[in-house]
């Protein structure tokens, strides 16, 4: 199998340069010898064979859906293409929204602010049966850092998650699913991304 790993973007350096990026911890899940991993950086308009992968990941990214960079619209298109293909797709934040988005959602920045920290989600009836969750412990808590929401959902698209926040989770056909959480973080990597946030004024209180 070869699995496409499509960065968003080079992370936060104070992270990155303690912990390491988002396709590190991605990776370090993935530990079957017949998985291929690549790795594209398409926030630097990085182009790839999109009928060459069997599965993508994107992952989170400091920019928003709602910005006009040409790698969004380029992005966009990729998932367009994977979703007629049948390609398995998972979004990870910025990649939960991007793909909403492209399939006809709409995005926005949340009126209740950053969503930073971890907390608790509400799984739906769909949710509980789908395998995205498989195997996870759903009184656990689940690690956030966004700003931006996904508002509407896809005609197709089946809501799995949610809380006081908004939509946490979402699948197509269970081929294509988004989740508004990092599942890729550790405490240490949340606790960190609360601090860098917090020394930058985005939050006030730590």
């Amino acid at each position: 199998m070869k699995l496409l790993i499509i960065s968003a973007g080079p992370g936060i350096k104070e992270i990155r340069l303690q912990y390491g990026h988002a396709i590190d911890w991605i990776s370090s899940f993935i530990n079957s010898s017949s998985i291929d991993i690549d790795v594209k950086n398409i926030y630097c308009n990085e182009d790839f064979d999109q009928s060459f992968y069997d599965g993508w990941i994107i992952t989170g990214s400091a920019a928003s859906v709602t910005d006009t960079h040409q790698w969004i619209e380029l992005l966009k298109d990729k998932i367009i293409y994977a979703s007629k293909n049948s390609i398995p797709t998972l979004g990870i934040c910025f990649g939960h929204q991007i793909i909403s988005s492209a399939l006809g959602g709409q995005v926005i920045k949340n009126s209740k602010g950053w969503e930073l920290g971890s907390y608790k989600i509400s799984i739906t009836d769909d949710g509980l049966v789908s395998p995205l969750f498989k195997g996870v412990d759903f009184d656990d808590y689940f690690y956030f850092s966004h700003e931006d929401i996904v508002s509407q959902l896809p005609d197709s698209a089946i809501e799995l998650a949610r809380n006081n926040m908004g939509l946490q989770a979402f699948s197509i056909e269970n081929k294509t699913f988004g989740v508004q959480f990092h599942p890729e973080f550790s405490e240490q990597i949340m606790d960190r991304y609360v601090a860098v946030r917090y020394k930058r004024g985005i939050i006030d209180n730590y």
